[in-house]
């Protein structure tokens, strides 16, 4: 894999082979799974986002981990790769960056495997990456998330679809070729619709909801996904209902659309 590939999965899904400046929480992926060190580190990330208790450090970090996740997802669709992210060779480490807190997920080794170029073959191959990741690696991770919080895996779960499906689109757009747009879509389908719902513990395929568009908060002629779960930035100092918050009342969502229009035309006049 090329600098620039590893330099992507940095950059925007937080997965990296390096040690992070600046941290203040490191740790073993692996012992996470202990309810005494993820709630070390769920007690520390409270703390660092002013959270009223545990519950928005909980749903936060599980929005975090959509990024490890979607690291081999898009490996395996775009470069038709796959990596160890197995919880023995995953570190996590949280730390400050300009003011604001951020994960990485280190790596501990890399180790890469192509996929087959046989259509049958990758299906197979396809089918034991993403049991692997999501029932071995993100199941154990968000149960030990929830037994720590007191919140429920399935609100946990929810932090995942709607970063999902932007993804998605994002990676058709950007794709050069028919073949590559129908693969990132069906390795997609595969996930949300065809991945066995045991896989995540759950009775249902927590990634196969379906997202209700609205406009855009700026651009009418863009639209975004509504959330499956509240994320409880309005349990954190200074936080509010989001956007695209399923809790948020239609009325005060078109009032926070017209105020911040309104102000956007401002600052351009």
């Amino acid at each position: 894999m090329q600098q620039s590939d590893c330099d992507k999965l940095e950059r925007h899904f937080f997965v990296s082979r390096r040690e992070m400046d600046n941290a203040v929480w490191s740790g073993p992926a692996s012992e996470l799974l202990e309810t005494a060190q993820m709630s070390s580190l769920i007690s520390v990330y409270a703390r660092l986002l002013k959270a009223a208790d545990l519950a928005p450090a909980a749903t936060f970090f599980s929005g975090w981990l959509s990024g490890p996740a979607l690291a081999v997802q898009y490996a395996m669709s775009v470069w038709n790769k796959t990596f160890d992210l197995s919880l023995n060779n995953l570190s996590v480490q949280l730390y400050n960056q300009d003011g604001y807190y951020r994960f990485s997920f280190m790596l501990n080794r890399w180790a890469e495997q192509d996929g087959p170029a046989d259509e049958a073959a990758r299906t197979e191959w396809r089918s034991s990456v993403l049991q692997d990741v999501y029932g071995n690696t993100l199941r154990p991770l968000l149960e030990a998330v929830a037994a720590a919080s007191g919140v429920n895996v399935g609100q946990l779960w929810g932090q995942l679809p709607a970063r999902y499906h932007y993804e998605r689109n994002e990676w058709l757009k950007a794709a050069e070729h028919e073949l590559l747009r129908r693969r990132i879509a069906d390795d997609f389908r595969f996930l949300t619709e065809q991945l066995d719902p045991h896989v995540f513990g759950q009775a249902k395929n927590p990634l196969g909801v379906k997202l209700r568009l609205i406009e855009d908060l700026y651009d009418s002629e863009r639209h975004v996904s509504i959330r499956s779960a509240c994320c409880l930035y309005y349990r954190t100092e200074g936080g509010r209902y989001c956007y695209t918050c399923p809790r948020l009342k239609e009325a005060k969502r078109a009032e926070m659309r017209a105020s911040m229009r309104a102000e956007a035309a401002q600052t351009k006049a």
